[in-house]
């Protein structure tokens, strides 16, 4: 008993895996551009500066701020471009969602079939259904945690460079990025190190 119903239920979620989490899917985008933050954040990384401290340190201070003005234009468009992705992540995330949901209603009828008349057409049929049906589980999962980690990130890195960018000036009077809208005035460099500290955390937690 070949059932007609779940063949095309199959053939169209096949086609929809292939948009929403394919090669050229914002899934694999993303990835992409987290695997280069996280090389970013590697060149960076503050931790072991003595900001505080005058003499030899300062001229490590001053590399520090002559590398992370350097490397800001990259940052920025990063996090523009994970910002447009968080977008696109979430019609992503809803479109795999409906997907799923019409699939399983699909598969939860063929799967009602008496076993009487399952005969060996509809057991072979019925192996690559449920093979689909995790797949499409699995898709919403990862869609559903690529969103989740996606959003930390952009609510970090959002936070890191407005503080780079703010002490930079304040250590330096160089004219780095955009103006700082929002700061805290008692931020310090304590706190940078701090934030950069969770922003490469998060990041690597997801490798």
């Amino acid at each position: 008993m070949f059932d007609k119903a779940m063949a095309a239920a199959l053939d169209t979620a096949q086609r929809r895996l292939m948009n929403t989490s394919g090669n050229k899917s914002v899934l694999m985008s993303t990835a992409c551009d987290l695997k280069e933050l996280c090389e970013l954040t590697d060149k960076l990384d503050p931790s072991g500066i003595d900001f505080d401290k005058g003499g030899l340190e300062k001229l490590k201070i001053n590399s520090y701020w002559n590398r992370f003005e350097k490397n800001y234009p990259a940052l920025k468009e990063l996090f523009e471009r994970l910002v447009r992705s968080k977008k696109i992540l979430f019609n992503s995330r809803t479109t795999i969602n409906k997907f799923y949901k019409e699939y399983s209603e699909v598969y939860e009828q063929f799967r009602s079939v008496p076993k009487e008349e399952q005969d060996s057409d509809y057991l072979q049929q019925a192996v690559i259904s449920e093979n689909m049906y995790q797949l499409m589980k699995n898709s919403v999962t990862e869609h559903e945690l690529s969103y989740s980690h996606l959003d930390k990130v952009i609510n970090i890195l959002g936070s890191s460079l407005d503080m780079a960018i703010y002490l930079a000036r304040k250590s330096t009077g160089s004219n780095i990025g955009d103006y700082v809208r929002v700061m805290p005035v008692a931020v310090s460099n304590l706190d940078y190190q701090h934030q950069f500290r969770d922003l490469n955390e998060i990041l690597r937690n997801n490798e």
